[in-house]
Protein backbone atom coordinates (compact mmCIF):
# COMPACT_ATOMS: atom_id res chain seq x y z
CA UNK A 1 0.00 0.00 0.00
CA UNK A 2 1.19 3.52 -0.79
CA UNK A 3 2.12 6.05 1.71
CA UNK A 4 -0.29 8.50 2.07
CA UNK A 5 0.03 12.02 3.84
CA UNK A 6 -2.73 12.47 6.28
CA UNK A 7 -3.40 15.28 8.75
CA UNK A 8 -5.92 16.23 11.41
CA UNK A 9 -8.27 19.23 11.05
CA UNK A 10 -8.42 20.35 14.25
CA UNK A 11 -10.59 23.77 13.65
CA UNK A 12 -14.35 24.81 14.29
CA UNK A 13 -16.21 26.52 12.05
CA UNK A 14 -18.33 29.36 13.39
CA UNK A 15 -21.13 31.17 10.99
CA UNK A 16 -20.79 34.51 11.22
CA UNK A 17 -22.86 37.26 9.21
CA UNK A 18 -21.73 40.41 6.71
CA UNK A 19 -24.23 43.06 6.32
CA UNK A 20 -23.71 45.47 3.77
CA UNK A 21 -25.55 49.22 3.66
CA UNK A 22 -24.91 50.42 0.36
CA UNK A 23 -25.50 54.26 -1.00
CA UNK A 24 -27.78 55.46 -3.85
CA UNK A 25 -26.34 54.26 -7.43
CA UNK A 26 -24.01 51.42 -5.65
CA UNK A 27 -23.57 48.38 -8.33
CA UNK A 28 -24.56 45.28 -6.13
CA UNK A 29 -22.68 42.86 -7.63
CA UNK A 30 -19.44 45.08 -7.47
CA UNK A 31 -20.12 45.50 -3.51
CA UNK A 32 -20.17 42.19 -2.79
CA UNK A 33 -17.25 41.32 -4.94
CA UNK A 34 -15.22 43.99 -2.79
CA UNK A 35 -16.98 42.99 0.43
CA UNK A 36 -15.74 39.24 -0.07
CA UNK A 37 -12.26 40.45 -1.87
CA UNK A 38 -12.14 42.99 1.56
CA UNK A 39 -12.75 40.48 4.41
CA UNK A 40 -10.64 37.81 2.49
CA UNK A 41 -14.10 35.65 2.03
CA UNK A 42 -14.13 32.83 -0.24
CA UNK A 43 -17.84 31.89 -0.05
CA UNK A 44 -20.66 33.56 1.09
CA UNK A 45 -24.74 32.95 1.39
CA UNK A 46 -27.06 35.50 0.51
CA UNK A 47 -29.57 35.42 3.35
CA UNK A 48 -31.74 38.20 2.97
CA UNK A 49 -32.34 41.99 1.53
CA UNK A 50 -34.30 45.11 2.01
CA UNK A 51 -34.83 48.15 0.32
CA UNK A 52 -35.32 49.15 -3.42
CA UNK A 53 -33.68 49.34 -6.70
CA UNK A 54 -32.26 51.80 -8.84
CA UNK A 55 -32.10 49.69 -11.52
CA UNK A 56 -31.97 46.34 -12.32
CA UNK A 57 -32.59 43.05 -14.54
CA UNK A 58 -33.90 39.48 -13.77
CA UNK A 59 -33.89 36.39 -16.09
CA UNK A 60 -36.77 33.98 -15.71
CA UNK A 61 -39.15 31.20 -17.50
CA UNK A 62 -42.07 31.50 -18.06
CA UNK A 63 -44.35 28.75 -19.95
CA UNK A 64 -41.63 27.88 -22.60
CA UNK A 65 -40.55 31.43 -22.73
CA UNK A 66 -36.94 32.86 -21.79
CA UNK A 67 -38.18 36.63 -20.30
CA UNK A 68 -36.31 39.32 -18.85
CA UNK A 69 -37.70 41.91 -16.38
CA UNK A 70 -36.76 45.82 -15.20
CA UNK A 71 -36.09 46.28 -11.30
CA UNK A 72 -36.43 50.35 -11.53
CA UNK A 73 -38.05 51.16 -8.10
CA UNK A 74 -38.95 47.57 -6.98
CA UNK A 75 -38.61 46.86 -3.61
CA UNK A 76 -36.59 43.21 -2.87
CA UNK A 77 -38.81 40.71 -0.69
CA UNK A 78 -37.23 37.97 -0.56
CA UNK A 79 -33.77 36.72 -1.95
CA UNK A 80 -31.61 33.88 -2.11
CA UNK A 81 -28.01 32.63 -3.24
CA UNK A 82 -24.47 31.54 -3.27
CA UNK A 83 -21.52 33.64 -4.50
CA UNK A 84 -17.56 32.70 -4.72
CA UNK A 85 -14.81 34.72 -4.98
CA UNK A 86 -12.28 33.09 -7.01
CA UNK A 87 -8.89 34.89 -8.61
CA UNK A 88 -10.92 38.15 -8.10
CA UNK A 89 -13.29 36.93 -9.93
CA UNK A 90 -17.44 36.52 -8.52
CA UNK A 91 -18.96 33.67 -9.13
CA UNK A 92 -22.49 32.67 -8.24
CA UNK A 93 -26.26 33.59 -8.76
CA UNK A 94 -28.76 35.63 -6.64
CA UNK A 95 -32.20 34.77 -6.87
CA UNK A 96 -35.05 37.85 -6.35
CA UNK A 97 -38.55 38.10 -5.50
CA UNK A 98 -40.28 41.67 -5.43
CA UNK A 99 -42.95 42.68 -3.01
CA UNK A 100 -45.40 43.15 -6.66
CA UNK A 101 -48.77 42.23 -7.33
CA UNK A 102 -48.10 39.28 -9.09
CA UNK A 103 -44.19 39.88 -7.36
CA UNK A 104 -40.97 39.25 -9.97
CA UNK A 105 -38.83 36.39 -9.79
CA UNK A 106 -35.78 35.51 -11.41
CA UNK A 107 -32.01 35.77 -11.48
CA UNK A 108 -30.38 38.36 -11.00
CA UNK A 109 -27.97 39.88 -14.17
CA UNK A 110 -27.70 43.46 -12.91
CA UNK A 111 -28.80 46.30 -10.98
CA UNK A 112 -28.03 49.72 -8.77
CA UNK A 113 -29.22 50.23 -5.61
CA UNK A 114 -31.02 53.07 -3.78
CA UNK A 115 -29.70 54.48 -0.82
CA UNK A 116 -30.06 52.34 2.44
CA UNK A 117 -30.45 49.06 0.36
CA UNK A 118 -29.10 45.98 2.66
CA UNK A 119 -27.81 42.99 1.98
CA UNK A 120 -27.11 40.35 4.35
CA UNK A 121 -24.48 37.82 3.54
CA UNK A 122 -23.25 34.47 5.62
CA UNK A 123 -20.19 32.84 5.60
CA UNK A 124 -18.00 30.60 7.52
CA UNK A 125 -14.95 31.10 9.75
CA UNK A 126 -12.96 28.63 10.45
CA UNK A 127 -11.40 29.17 13.92
CA UNK A 128 -8.83 27.26 16.49
CA UNK A 129 -10.42 25.32 19.10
Amino acid sequence: MPHIDAQLFKKKGVRKTLTLELDDGDSILDCIKSALAEHNIKEANVESAEGTFKDGVINFFERNSYGTADLKGHQVMRVSGIFKLSYGDLYGTMKISTFDKPPLQGTFVKGHANAGFKLALSFVELVDN
